[in-house]
């Protein structure tokens, strides 16, 4: 918990700090944007050790300018591991869904990296999680996500996103700490 907080107020911190250096005529944001990623998720198992496994999947997001260079944006992830090193045939699929605030930076008329802190929940299934009655297939908890990438414009409606990396904390079961802490990298394509 004391890691969750630490977390949370360096995202606070850097977001305040962004908004503080922002220029006082802002370039007008587009009134809704859609970016659809492929994402791959660096997580490990088994607790306590590294047999570090990627998963993939993908995500879409929803974002809508609230104030200047900052945005609301509401985001769906899936990633799939169809073997977890350790645990024989076992997998593992995740599905988050996370909301939060974003501030970017335009740098001339061409890349707009931003910076970002979201905060929601995720369900995972299709593995096992230990419980008070034994051991369950399915688990949901909080997560969160702090990171950025960068943006570039490829049209007036069209921009291509090269990179996003975020770390992403989750709370599900494991017999453990029932803390993981993941490091995600995206790509794709946002409309606007």
């Amino acid at each position: 918990m004391k890691t969750l907080m630490t977390l949370a107020a360096l995202a606070a911190t850097l977001t305040l700090r962004g908004l503080a250096q922002l220029p006082e005529t802002p370039t007008p944001q587009p009134k809704l944007s859609l970016s659809v990623t492929y994402s791959a998720l660096h997580t490990n198992a088994p607790v306590g050790g590294c047999g570090c496994f990627w998963s993939e999947g993908g995500a879409a997001e929803v974002a809508s300018p609230i104030w200047h260079y900052v945005s609301g944006v509401g985001e769906l992830s899936g990633e799939r591991a169809g073997h977890i090193p350790g645990y024989g045939p076992i997998g593992l699929s995740l599905v988050s869904y996370m909301a939060g605030v974003r501030v970017t930076q335009l740098m001339g008329t061409r890349y707009a990296p931003f910076v970002q802190s979201l905060f929601g929940g995720v369900h995972a299934f299709d593995s096992e999680f230990p419980s008070p009655s034994g051991l369950e297939g399915k688990a949901t908890s909080f997560a969160m996500a702090a990171g950025g990438g960068l943006d570039i414009v490829a049209s007036r409606h069209l921009l291509i996103r090269p990179i996003q990396a975020d770390y992403q904390y989750m709370q599900l079961p494991n017999n453990s700490t029932n803390q993981q802490h993941n490091f995600r990298l995206a790509a794709g394509v946002v409309f606007r």
